[in-house]
Order: C-alpha cells, then sequence, then structure tokens
C-alpha cells in the first residue's frame, strides 16, 4: 500500500455541458448494455463488466459531483429515474450504479469543503473512479450503526483494518468507504466514516457469493487492511451522515431500482397477453383481466417513491440539517412499502404469464426478476426498520391532507 496518495485537482471531462447534454439518453444507453448481458451475469454470478464500463464511458458516475467541482450536478429525481432504468435492464447493475450514488452523495453532502473532497469529487468526474462500501462487519451482523473495529491514528496518518462481511463489487471498486468506530474508546455507535483509494488497502477474500439473486453484485467478504491521511476521515460523525443523507438516499435509490425491475415484469407480462392474443387472432386471454390491477399497483408504487423522492429532495435543497421525524419516519416506510411491493408486482405478473415466465429463457421469463427481488426486504432488514418505527409512529401526528 502507498504511504501516501495525495489528490491533485484534475480536469473535468472534456465537452460535458450539463446543461446540454442528455443524461437521460445516457442512461438509455447504460440501460441497453445491462439488458444484453444480464442473463449471463444472472447465470455465472460475475461482475456486470460491460454495464460498468458503459456506465464509466457515459460520465454518468460522476452524477451527484455538483457542477462547480465539473459534474453534471443531476437531481435525486434525475438519478432515481437513472437507477429505475438500469434497473430494469438487470437488476444487479442498478444496485451497483445506486450503491456508488449512495456513497457519493455522502461525500458531497458531508465532506464536499474538504479540498481532499474536493479533488477526489474532481477525480471521480475525470476518471470515472467506482466507490464502494463497508459498512457491514462481521460479529455486528446487519447492524450497520455499530463497528468493532476502530480507526487507529498516528500522528496525521491512520490505519484500518476491517472484516466486512458483506462487500458489494468490493474486488471491482476504485475506492471503499469504510465505518469504524472513531479510536479505541468510542462506543459501537461512536462511528467514522473514512474513504481509501484501491492503492491504499489490500483485500482479502473470506467467503463468496453464491446467492439466488442480485448474483452480479459480487458482494464477497472481505478483510480490509487499509492506511492514509488523516484528512481522508470524514469530520461529520457517520451517525449524522447515516440519519440525514446516506439512510434515505438508499432507501430512494434502492427503491428505484427495485420499481425498475418490477416496472420490466408488468412490461413482459403484457408483451406476453399481448402475444398471445395476436396468436388467437384477437381473442382476449383470460389472464389479461389481471393486468389492471398489476398496472394500478404499479401506478400506486411509482406514486409512493415519486412523493418521497420529492419530499426528501426539497428538505435538501431547505438546508434544514436534521430531517423532520415525519420525512425519516416516511422515508424508512418507503423502504419496507417498496421492497415487499416490487416483490409481490414480479409475484402476479408471473401468474399473469404462467409457465413462460417461470422458464429461464424467453422474453417473458420472470425468474432473474423475483429471485434478485427476494434480496429487497433483506436489505437492512425489514422487521428491524417495522421495530424502530413502531415507537416512531406513537410520536407522529399522522396528518394526511388532500389540498
Amino acid at each position: 500500500m502507498s504511504t501516501s496518495t495525495p489528490l491533485a485537482p484534475v480536469e473535468a471531462l472534456p465537452g460535458v455541458n450539463p446543461c446540454r447534454d442528455d443524461w437521460s439518453a445516457r442512461a438509455a444507453v447504460i440501460a441497453e448494455v445491462a439488458a444484453r448481458h444480464a442473463q449471463e451475469v444472472d447465470r455465472e454470478g460475475r461482475f456486470p463488466a460491460e454495464a460498468v464500463q458503459a456506465m464509466r464511458d457515459s460520465g454518468l458516475l460522476a452524477a451527484w459531483v455538483p457542477q462547480s467541482l465539473g459534474g453534471p450536478g443531476l437531481s435525486l429525481r434525475q438519478i432515481a429515474a437513472m437507477c429505475a432504468q438500469i434497473g430494469g435492464a438487470c437488476g444487479a447493475s442498478g444496485m451497483i450504479f445506486a450503491m456508488h450514488q449512495i456513497k457519493l452523495s455522502s461525500i458531497v453532502h458531508h465532506a464536499g469543503s474538504s479540498p481532499w473532497y474536493q479533488a477526489l469529487q474532481k477525480r471521480v468526474v475525470a476518471e470515472a473512479l467506482l466507490l464502494g462500501s463497508v459498512t457491514s462487519e462481521v460479529g455486528v451482523g446487519g447492524d450497520i450503526r455499530r463497528s468493532l473495529t476502530h480507526v487507529v491514528r498516528d500522528g496525521d496518518r491512520f490505519k484500518l483494518d476491517k472484516h466486512g462481511s458483506v462487500v458489494s463489487y468490493g474486488a471491482y471498486a476504485d475506492a471503499l468507504l469504510i465505518t469504524a468506530r472513531a479510536d479505541e474508546q468510542a462506543p459501537p455507535n461512536g462511528q467514522v466514516m473514512v474513504t481509501v483509494l484501491k492503492d491504499q488497502y489490500q483485500l482479502e477474500k473470506t467467503g463468496g457469493w453464491d446467492a439466488m439473486g442480485m448474483r452480479g453484485t459480487c458482494s464477497d467478504a472481505f478483510m480490509i487492511r487499509s492506511e492514509g491521511a488523516c484528512e481522508q476521515i470524514f469530520e461529520a460523525p457517520f451517525a449524522e451522515i447515516i440519519a440525514n443523507t446516506m439512510l434515505p438516499v438508499s432507501h430512494i435509490l434502492w427503491s428505484s431500482v427495485w420499481f425498475g425491475i418490477a416496472h420490466s415484469a408488468l412490461l413482459r407480462a403484457r408483451t406476453h397477453l399481448r402475444s398471445v392474443m395476436k396468436q388467437s387472432g384477437g381473442q382476449l386471454p383470460a389472464a389479461a383481466t389481471r393486468l389492471p390491477d398489476l398496472v394500478a399497483r404499479v401506478q400506486v408504487l411509482h406514486a409512493r417513491l415519486l412523493s418521497a423522492a420529492t419530499r426528501f429532495e426539497a428538505a435538501m435543497a431547505a438546508g434544514q440539517g436534521a430531517l423532520p421525524m415525519s420525512l425519516t419516519t416516511d422515508l424508512t416506510l418507503l423502504k419496507s412499502t417498496m421492497s415487499e411491493g416490487c416483490l409481490a408486482v414480479v409475484q402476479e405478473a408471473l401468474t399473469t404469464v404462467g409457465f413462460a415466465a417461470y422458464k429461464t429463457e424467453g422474453a417473458a421469463s420472470l425468474g432473474r426478476h423475483l429471485r434478485d427481488l427476494h434480496s429487497a426486504p433483506l436489505m437492512i432488514n425489514n422487521a428491524r426498520l417495522i421495530e424502530t418505527m413502531s415507537s416512531f409512529l406513537l410520536m407522529d401526528p399522522l396528518q394526511f391532507g388532500l389540498a
């Protein structure tokens, strides 16, 4: 590992004009590439290298970087739409894109004034760096608000070793954002977040990722040994980062990926029914009567997601600091609602289509969609979220106006 990795300012990608360029068209190109390789990525459980390269080529890995640092400075809703578009083509590719943007949002909103982090954002623009995350840890399960390991400081340098139980695309990332206790005396929840670059850490694989779904995320377990300069440690405590940015953005962008998968399932079901109707000389298939309910479910999920994203975006623009309890509750319930609702849509679509959806091959196949979405309720387990929200809801006024 290098003893020092200075981040000199670099120029933005040439020719990038956030006002002129059609970013949604770039996302469509990524989605097309992701769709072309999705079945192979799923079958082989391999990293979606082609889709991620398309992300790099598009400039969209820098989507969240503000224009003042050479990035597109896209809005949360624009990025959410891209997550849905890519996720509908390949769930694993969409989730990788979403997780990267979640990490980038934490940097932009909580370390943006640091010279080191400003230079890092410029490198994300110029070099299309892929950011990974090490928040899980062997010994604490999925409770990312607690850490066993701690940062060891020595003057202006630090060392940090952590055993991550699930490190999505860790072997393919260009930098990792790692959580740990601030020091040896800090309690388990006294955490900080640290960014380390690829030449500042070593990975030792300790567990594989032969999973039911989201296979292309390659979420292996790793022992990570890292070192760097103390300026790479976020000044803001992790409790602040996760409450005000990381968790809300995670819930919105994850939900967008899941929605994209559910929407894809709806479109496959409709296409299949139209094909059956054409083959039968225009006679409406009996299963087509399920379609109105399926569409209505997707519409409800879309409205729920759009409402939450709009509210959070408004709160960010207002710069209120800590989020209101009502918004925190809304965004937490969004995760459980979307994870379960999108899964239910795909299950209903599979029933609507029948055995053509049950097969692993063919345009109507929904096996990958179903398996990918079974991960959704488990990413920050819904049971843990509901338990936390129960006490909040007893204090929330629960007012719902229509005006």
